[in-house]
């Protein structure tokens, strides 16, 4: 056992103090998002995006399914992936991307310490990036059951950047 007095004779507890201090959110108003859970993320990511449009003088609607998260301008079916930096900063983790569903454009939203940017890319852009094997079979954007088998549900991690087929939100609309 270790009482709450030893602990800082621990390297592995000056190490987490170390990794704490250098959030990079830590004072950013964003880090409220960042304390979410991933399902009032989304929720929050979605109402961000409804805000943002609508004072750009967009037409933004409920969706009509539950296969996407708007609809803007009486016809586009958009769906929302928002992400927070992972790890140590270096990339963003949008996930829960699933090609089968009825929705036109996917906008990722790219939640930066002092930032919120809106990239897009339609629906067959992203499942040609998405729904592809490696060499050995894999599919590697896979997010579930393993990279051999297609489980439908596919995660893309980098920066926006490191994805020239982004475009801008109002490009895409």
């Amino acid at each position: 056992m270790i009482f709450a007095e030893e602990i800082n004779a621990y390297q592995c507890y000056i190490d987490a103090l170390n990794e704490k201090n250098t959030d990079p959110y830590e004072n950013s108003p964003f880090r409220v998002y960042k304390e979410m859970s991933s399902r009032k993320k989304g929720k929050h990511f979605e109402l961000i995006v409804q805000e943002y449009l609508r004072k750009q003088g967009y037409k933004v609607g409920k969706a009509l399914n539950s296969d996407h998260d708007r609809i803007i301008n009486d016809r586009i079916k958009l769906e929302i992936k928002g992400s927070l930096l992972w790890g140590d900063g270096t990339h963003f983790r949008w996930q829960q991307i699933r090609t089968n569903q009825d929705y036109d454009i996917i906008c990722f939203v790219a939640v930066y310490p002092e930032v919120i940017q809106f990239h897009a890319a339609t629906k067959y852009e992203v499942k040609s990036i998405v729904e592809v094997q490696d060499e050995n079979g894999y599919w590697i954007h896979n997010q579930h059951g393993g990279k051999t088998v297609n489980s439908g549900t596919f995660f893309l991690d980098g920066m926006p950047k490191d994805f020239s087929w982004f475009s801008s939100l109002e490009e895409v609309l």
